[in-house]
C-alpha cells in the first residue's frame, strides 16, 4: 500500500488563490532570470522569424504566447512542487489566451477602425477574457 496522497488533476480546484507575492520575488537568483530572459528571447525571436516568413498577421497572434512559461514553471517545480507549477500553467494559459484574442481583434480592426478605437476594443476583450478566465478557474 502506498502512502502518497493523490495529485489534483488539472481541473481540481486548489485551495490556493493566485496571489501576488514581493517575497518569492526577492528570492529569484540570477541563475532563474537568466533562464526566464533566454526563454522570452528565444520567443520572440521565433515570432519574429514567423513575421518575416508569413507576415506581421500570423507573427503578431504568436505575441499572445507566454514567452517564459515553460522556464517559469520548470523553476517553480524545482522549487515547490508540480501543484503550484500546474496552477501557474493554469494562469498562463488564461493570459495567453486573453493576449491572443487581444492579437486577433487587433489584426481584424487595423484598417476599418482608428487606432484609438482599435486599442479600446481589443483591451476590453483581453481584459474580459482574462476576467472570465479567473471567475471560472479560481472564484468560489
Amino acid at each position: 500500500m502506498s502512502t502518497q496522497t493523490q495529485e489534483p488533476s488539472i481541473r481540481d480546484r486548489v485551495d490556493e488563490r493566485p496571489a501576488f507575492s514581493m517575497s518569492k520575488i526577492k528570492k529569484a537568483t540570477a541563475r532563474e532570470l537568466i533562464i526566464r530572459f533566454v526563454a522570452g528571447a528565444c520567443t520572440s525571436i521565433a515570432s519574429g522569424l514567423v513575421t518575416l516568413a508569413f507576415g506581421a498577421r500570423v507573427g503578431g497572434i504568436l505575441l499572445g504566447f507566454p514567452a517564459i512559461m515553460a522556464a517559469s514553471l520548470t523553476l517553480i517545480e524545482e522549487e515547490e512542487d508540480s501543484v503550484a507549477a500546474r496552477e501557474d500553467a493554469r494562469g498562463a494559459i488564461v493570459g495567453a489566451c486573453a493576449l491572443t484574442l487581444f492579437a486577433a481583434v487587433t489584426a481584424l480592426t487595423f484598417g476599418h477602425l482608428g487606432g484609438g478605437l482599435v486599442l479600446l476594443a481589443s483591451t476590453i476583450v483581453w481584459a474580459t477574457a482574462a476576467v472570465l478566465g479567473y471567475v471560472v478557474l479560481w472564484w468560489r
